[in-house]
């Protein structure tokens, strides 16, 4: 097969069609240069005709852009080699979104699905030497208004009109998103020409799995031409296995069956290894390869455990016969304008979920079918991926038109990605269910429009052409009402957005939590880069844009207010902000892992962001973690120690996720700010595999003669490996914390030299209790291994990092910063 990449330099320009333009903006009906893949709002941006729409508030002055047609062209030469070939296909990966295609000024094919790839025959348009491509995008706002209006409102939240398009929902604007509809070629485009055949559409299925041996059944399809005395050749390698086969083609699809014997079993992240297999498919001709497809795969089961009990019917998933405790975040588009997104990015965010222990990830439905790197990272990160169907928050069309593009958009995308270990669910989309029965008491999912997409099309695809995952209906979905906490899965959205406080979270007795969150600033250095020193205020009209939830900047300060001293200091702001998020996200998990398996996963919004902001997100769009992020490497511990207050008592729980019981020990003590320790208990203990259970408790009583603004209880799990959790119980909330003056001192020393980046050791020692210390190297992007923690009186904590700073730098850049003393003792 012969390919032409037609990536790279184009031009662009507006067609005014619709008459949308403002004043002075006709210089963009000029032609001016593009870069595919990318977007219209980024080359703008590039040609100096539109500033950058995340800076301040420019994001109001850029909303005609989407109000645009936009043609985008550009010539390539065709060797007259290529046009021997049977068949030549133009490939578009990704066009974004209403596209008409043309070449040489003939039109060759339209699209109306950014989704999904798009393979128009094209061979007899083509001449040799110079041709032309070129590509109108018309107004993606504007068409699917007009569609609305023709076949009417639909029940929405957010713009109704965007349902009527597949388009990523969330450009349309979202409760933390900006309003930035994109078009433009977004992915990849290119020529591929071919001969006789090509491969497409290769399936590695797992039929049956122990630890003696696997059955996979491994298929390709062939797409022919011409020609007979062709055959396909299927080579399953690892490291330890070699089995080959060779199959003439007869019809479409090429099958066979493989035996592995002492399978290498794919495991979440925590509880075992991620081995991969690899099949490399060869399709032949009379002898000689044509085409050649590598196909990496890996082998693990799933299965969704459902049995009724006390309080309903369980949501438990099981990966090779053990239930997991599935814990970890949801996903957004880590990015508003899509085609910009590095690998480094998902790299670094994804590493950061496999650190933070987590393995599972949501690919939320308002967003995109990820790229291609998100699924690889996860299959070798041990991250199972939780995938929706991109529908979210409303209604959707059932004319057979759009009922036509769901079946066929499903389609390409199971076969695009059922190869991935990592996807353990399909589910039909998100809160669309959910939001309808909320708003139309009496009604069930089934008097939705678009229940015939969720209920009929979409599981029928997934069981046809994959066979081998779970399919949700929807998050949350189950029995009844479809957010219910007896049974299914919960978004647990009374905490924050009803304005309830965090502590309510333990009211909360869901089976399978998908969705739950707090918010909190970014970091002090993600809005530096798009505001001016006049925006850094805690109320500024900069940070109000900046927060795209209503009444979002409201609720940030009525929940720092109810935890910690408010003042009006940008730095204080956010710092006590994150660290309302990262105690509430803390409570939450704590008591749902408390629960394990009555309650089986918990997944919090968000892990990312899509721009500077205050929003769910742990991880800011600077790829900065927030406090809530190194909290999360503590409460998603593989060994988790929990203090839950029931009356007046302090019970001590102990949650272990790893499929092996552990010996621990456990170190409980009651302190005052001021002295190491007034009480202690020490206790050896054999935690059960895959448990949680209370291991003891405490009398508060006991402790009552003690002033409980100077006191707080602590306790330490100490494994084979060292420690693996600690706690502080503390008697009041912190703004009401007598807490004394103190001095931290520090020694930096260095751990490891490679490469540009060290590996440094940060010694932190306090005189008297310290509350949520913060470390950062400013004006350095640093990870640390922990942060934001608690340091005894007269302890030591030890802080590691990398940085390619020398030591004097470092030291000269050293801060820390912790909740202020209130009294001097």
């Amino acid at each position: 097969m012969k390919k032409i990449n037609l990536n790279g330099k184009w031009r662009f320009r507006a067609i005014d069609r619709y008459k949308s333009l403002p004043r002075g903006k006709r210089a963009v009906t000029r032609w001016m240069k593009a870069t595919v893949p990318g977007t219209v709002h980024t080359d703008l941006m590039a040609n100096r005709q539109i500033p950058d729409p995340l800076y301040r508030m420019n994001e109001n002055d850029v909303q005609w852009v989407d109000q645009q047609q936009w043609a985008y062209k550009r010539e390539f030469r065709v060797p007259a080699s290529l046009l021997a070939q049977d068949d030549i296909q133009l490939v578009c990966e990704g066009l974004d979104t209403y596209a008409q295609i043309r070449i040489d000024g003939k039109v060759v094919g339209e699209t109306s699905n950014m989704f999904v790839e798009h393979r128009l025959d094209v061979k007899r348009y083509l001449r040799p030497g110079k041709n032309t491509i070129e590509i109108l995008f018309d107004s993606p706002s504007i068409r699917s208004k007009a569609i609305e209006k023709k076949h009417g409102a639909l029940q929405v939240a957010l713009e109704p009109h965007r349902v009527y398009v597949r388009k990523a929902q969330y450009s349309f604007s979202w409760d933390w998103s900006p309003k930035l509809t994109t078009s433009g070629v977004w992915r990849n485009i290119s020529l591929e020409a071919f001969t006789y055949a090509r491969l497409q559409h290769p399936h590695v299925k797992v039929l049956t799995l122990n630890s003696r041996e696997a059955v996979v059944q491994v298929s390709v399809e062939v797409e022919r031409t011409r020609g007979a005395g062709l055959s396909v050749r299927m080579l399953l390698t690892s490291e330890e296995s070699y089995a080959e086969q060779t199959s003439a083609v007869r019809g479409n699809t090429v099958r066979t069956t493989f035996r592995i014997p002492k399978p290498k079993l794919w495991w979440p992240n925590g509880c075992g290894d991620q081995p991969m297999y690899n099949v490399l498919f060869s399709l032949h001709k009379d002898g000689e390869e044509i085409h050649r497809l590598d196909v990496p795969f890996a082998l693990r089961t799933v299965k969704l455990v459902q049995e009724k009990d006390s309080e309903g019917k369980s949501f438990i998933i099981e990966i090779n016969g053990k239930k997991i405790y599935c814990k970890g975040a949801n996903w957004i588009p880590c990015d508003t304008f899509i085609p910009r997104i590095a690998d480094s990015t998902y790299k670094t965010l994804l590493h950061l979920a496999k650190d933070a222990h987590m393995n599972m990830i949501r690919v939320w439905g308002g967003g995109i079918y990820e790229q291609d790197i998100f699924y690889t990272l996860c299959d070798r990160l041990g991250l199972m991926v939780w995938q929706d169907f991109m529908y979210a928050c409303g209604e959707y069309p059932e004319q057979p038109w759009f009922l036509k593009r769901s079946k066929e958009e499903a389609e390409k995308v199971v076969k695009r990605l059922r190869n991935h270990p990592s996807i353990v669910v399909w589910c039909g989309n998100n809160e669309c269910e959910y939001d309808f029965c909320t708003k139309n008491p009496g009604k069930t999912a089934d008097d939705l429009r678009g229940a015939t997409i969720f209920r009929d099309i979409l599981p029928s695809v997934v069981a046809r052409h994959d066979g081998a995952r779970l399919y949700c209906r929807s998050s949350p979905f189950g029995e009844g009402f479809p957010n219910a906490e007896s049974n299914g899965t919960h978004h647990q959205w009374t905490v924050w957005d009803l304005w309830k406080d965090y502590k309510q979270y333990e009211n909360d007795n869901a089976r399978f939590v998908t969705e739950f969150g707090f918010q909190a600033p970014a970091n002090r250095e993600t809005f530096d880069e798009v505001s001016i020193p006049s925006d850094r205020h805690p109320q500024s009209w900069f940070m109000e844009h900046h927060n795209k939830k209503m009444e979002g900047p409201e609720r940030l300060f009525r929940f720092l207010s109810a935890h910690y001293r408010v003042g009006t200091s940008f730095d204080d702001f956010i710092y006590k902000g994150q660290l309302v998020q990262a105690d509430a996200l803390k409570c939450a998990v704590e008591h749902w892992r408390r629960r394990k398996f009555r309650t089986a996963g918990s997944l919090f919004w968000q892990l990312n962001d899509c721009w500077p902001a205050s929003s769910w997100a742990v991880v800011d769009s600077g790829l900065r973690p927030k406090a809530a992020y190194y909290f999360a490497k503590r409460f998603f511990a593989a060994v988790l120690l929990s203090f839950k207050k029931s009356g007046n008592t302090l019970e001590v729980w102990v949650t272990n996720d790893a499929l092996k019981a552990a010996p621990v020990t456990l170190d409980l003590g009651f302190h005052s700010f001021v002295e190491k320790r007034i009480w202690a208990k020490r206790l050896k203990l054999h935690v059960r595999a895959n448990s949680s259970s209370k291991v003891c408790e405490v009398d508060l009583l006991r402790f009552a003669k003690h002033d409980s603004a100077r006191h707080y209880f602590s306790g330490r799990l100490l494994t084979a490996n060292g420690l693996s959790s600690e706690q502080r119980y503390f008697l009041l909330e912190p703004k009401h914390l007598l807490l004394p003056k103190t001095r931290l001192s520090t020694l930096l020393t260095t751990v490891l030299t490679s490469g540009k980046h060290g590996e440094w050791r940060l010694k932190i020692r306090s005189t008297q209790f310290a509350k949520n210390v913060r470390v950062e190297i400013h004006g350095e992007d640093v990870v640390f291994d922990d942060n934001y923690f608690d340091i005894d009186a007269g302890d030591t904590r030890v802080v590691r990092f990398r940085s390619g700073l020398t030591a004097r730098e470092l030291k000269k850049r050293l801060k820390l910063k912790w909740i202020e003393y209130h009294y001097q003792p």
